[in-house]
């Protein structure tokens, strides 16, 4: 197989600009053919070295330009190898992909000018930017190359004594759920950086270090409690909970999550043969629910909608933040004497599922009215489900 000869090249054109100089560009040959790139150097034909194809020493920051030269010709041979290597096939049309490459010199550089390009929602997009400030602030600058296993163990140290306030609540530490997403996202950029040709795949630090997963324990609502919160009377100053309870129910109904409930437009509520579906895009996985609020739960989605039909808005509810939300469900889940739960909206499509299995839908039902993409992620509701019954058949007075 030939190999690429790479060389600078100097004044091609044999043309000067007003100031007298020209362009030095690197030249790229194989097969017959060839390719310029610009090195961005302009100078004079007095300081150009054609035999030695250097410039001359005795011109400004000769030794650095010169460093630059050599530094990118290596660097071309390095990538062509690369391909080669990896038993890809390489042509001079992919040198375009390395001079694009060549402006991105760090990974933390990389991820941000990668994130705002990616399709992701609005909450995986601030994932990753809070991902990309841990990593600055563990280190301000890091190179493609500083990613290897021994970086990431250390980044798992620093996060682990890392602790995070809210107004005036007490410091808490950063739990291991939290920490695997950061580390989910860094090597999701780091595939792409290799896909990109930007990191060598022989470099891969995932391949040693492993993410360290955890079950993460599913709060719901059983059915006494799902009982419990729709009847708790929200009255005098307990009033303004009540459009936080009624969007949480509305939850529970449809098992949207927090991001599609908000995000719900009234051309989502669709009339099929009389009736109201819900048809909507999730927001999170991009994949399309259809739910028959007509009928589901008797209908009280529906019910909650024509509560809210007079919002001047293509939405159907107001927008409120999910830390708003979070604190009026845990002062609601006080009033209707819900104990030892830790309510968040979430817990409302953790609720759905579990219901709706406890009624004995069909778990493929299930899994199509939550928006999962996997079988395997509705079944984890199954074994939940397991227990919930075993607890209340014992309850029972036989």
């Amino acid at each position: 197989m030939n190999k690429t000869r790479y060389t600078a090249v100097f004044n091609r054109k044999k043309q000067l600009n007003k100031q007298g100089k020209a362009l030095l560009q690197i030249e790229c040959y194989l097969n017959g053919r060839k390719k310029y790139f610009s090195t961005n150097i302009y100078i004079e034909p007095k300081d150009w070295n054609n035999k030695t194809r250097t410039i001359k020493t005795d011109y400004p920051n000769a030794i650095k330009l010169n460093k630059q030269i050599t530094e990118t010709l290596r660097n071309l041979e390095n990538f062509e190898l690369d391909k080669i290597n990896n038993g890809k096939p390489f042509n001079l049309n992919m040198l375009d992909d390395f001079f694009k490459g060549e402006a991105v010199k760090t990974f933390t550089e990389f991820m941000e000018l990668e994130i705002p390009l990616l399709e992701s929602s609005k909450g995986t997009k601030n994932s990753q930017l809070t991902t990309l400030k841990k990593l600055k602030d563990f280190k301000k600058v890091i190179y493609f190359e500083d990613l290897t296993f021994e970086f990431l163990h250390d980044f798992n140290l620093y996060l682990t004594k890392q602790t995070i306030t809210y107004k005036k609540l007490p410091p808490k530490k950063l739990t291991q759920s939290t920490i695997s997403k950061y580390f989910k996202n860094i090597k999701r950029f780091v595939n792409l950086a290799i896909n990109k040709d930007l990191m060598n795949v022989q470099n891969y630090p995932f391949r040693k270090f492993k993410i360290k997963q955890t079950e993460s324990k599913k709060v719901f609502l059983t059915p006494n409690e799902i009982e419990l919160f729709e009847n708790v009377e929200l009255t005098d100053e307990n009033k303004k909970y009540q459009i936080v309870k009624d969007l949480f129910m509305f939850s529970v109904y449809t098992g949207l999550r927090y991001s599609d409930v908000f995000s719900l437009q009234k051309k989502d509520i669709v009339s099929i043969g009389g009736n109201d579906w819900l048809i909507k895009t999730m927001e999170k996985t991009d994949e399309n629910v259809r739910i028959p609020i007509y009928t589901i739960f008797d209908g009280k989605p529906t019910q909650i909608l024509n509560k809210y039909t007079n919002f001047g808005s293509i939405f159907c509810f107001e927008h409120l933040t999910n830390q708003h939300c979070n604190r009026q469900l845990k002062e609601i889940c006080k009033l209707a004497k819900i104990e030892n739960k830790n309510l968040t909206f979430h817990v409302a499509r953790h609720t759905t599922a579990t219901y709706l299995l406890y009624k004995g839908v069909s778990i493929t039902t299930v899994q199509k009215i939550l928006g999962h993409k996997k079988l395997a992620t509705t079944q984890i509701y199954g074994h939940i489900m397991d227990t919930t019954i075993e607890n209340e058949l014992k309850a029972v007075n036989f």
